[in-house]
């Protein structure tokens, strides 16, 4: 074999390849959904847009369009099961078949008891169960909803990337984020490695991202605050918050053959916390 022409099999082009494939990314029109997504579409894959924004599913959806991008986005709720199993399904019979998707779609539900708001709102003593319904519905149902929508085409394909955001407050206390998002994000994790041990024998990955403190919107965008941010950097060995734009590296792993023996893992991104 010619060592030359060998070379590009092992590029990274052909390894992290997702040209032509296709996925569904929730929480698409902000934050971690739309850094996942413009990184796929940027690569040459087709990718379906799913939000509750509509404003700001648009912005994104004509961002990437004008790059080139082969998107397309509807606006749902991922609480709505049947809304979103129903466009999905239309997105694979059109594409003849899904690669990956990646339920990333979740809201904070509130100040944790270690914010300035804390101590009255984010505390045991302020927790109701009408605080926790939407975080669950979005946050765990949600992504239940996200899994049985690519389950059964993935189990006939016998090949597929199923990945969940979990979150490093899903494994470690922290009291900045809410209580109902720390104790969801937990569960997610366990949704992983039980769905992950169920699809292996279909050749269907399921993995987890655990995303530290990344400056986006979520939490009302209180990571955006400069006093906020020096304060919680404290806590990061390495020194700074995260950008939305370092989960590009780890989507590409995990949407393509180059995480083809990696199932049932939780994967930080978190600038080392994980490792305190």
């Amino acid at each position: 074999m010619n060592p030359v022409a060998a070379k590009p099999l092992l590029s990274a082009q052909s390894v992290f390849d997702v040209a032509g494939k296709s996925f569904v990314v929730t929480g698409a029109a902000s934050g971690l959904g739309e850094a996942m997504s413009e990184v796929l579409s940027a690569n040459g894959a087709h990718v379906l847009l799913i939000d509750s924004d509509a404003q700001a599913l648009k912005r994104v959806h004509e961002r990437l369009s004008a790059t080139g991008g082969r998107v397309q986005s509807q606006v749902i709720d991922v609480s709505n099961a049947p809304a979103l199993k129903a466009q999905v399904a239309e997105f694979v019979d059109n594409r003849q078949g899904l690669d990956g998707l990646f339920a990333n779609a979740g809201i904070s539900g509130g100040p944790g008891f270690g914010t300035e708001a804390g101590a009255v709102t984010g505390g045991i003593e302020a927790q109701s169960p009408q605080d926790w319904e939407r975080v669950f519905q979005i946050n765990l149902h949600g992504v239940v909803a996200s899994l049985q929508s690519a389950a059964a085409v993935m189990k006939l394909q016998k090949h597929g990337s199923l990945v969940l955001t979990a979150s490093i407050a899903g494994v470690k206390a922290e009291p900045f984020v809410s209580y109902a998002y720390a104790t969801v994000k937990s569960a997610v994790i366990q949704l992983m490695r039980q769905t992950a041990l169920e699809l292996a024998p279909y050749g269907v990955r399921v993995n987890a991202i655990a995303p530290g403190f990344i400056k986006t919107n979520i939490a009302g965008g209180r990571l955006h605050d400069d006093a906020t941010a020096l304060r919680l950097q404290s806590k990061i060995p390495l020194g700074r918050l995260g950008r939305a734009s370092e989960l590009h590296g780890i989507t590409l792993l995990l949407a393509s053959d180059a995480s083809s023996y990696i199932t049932g893992a939780l994967i930080p991104v978190d600038g080392g916390v994980l490792a305190l």
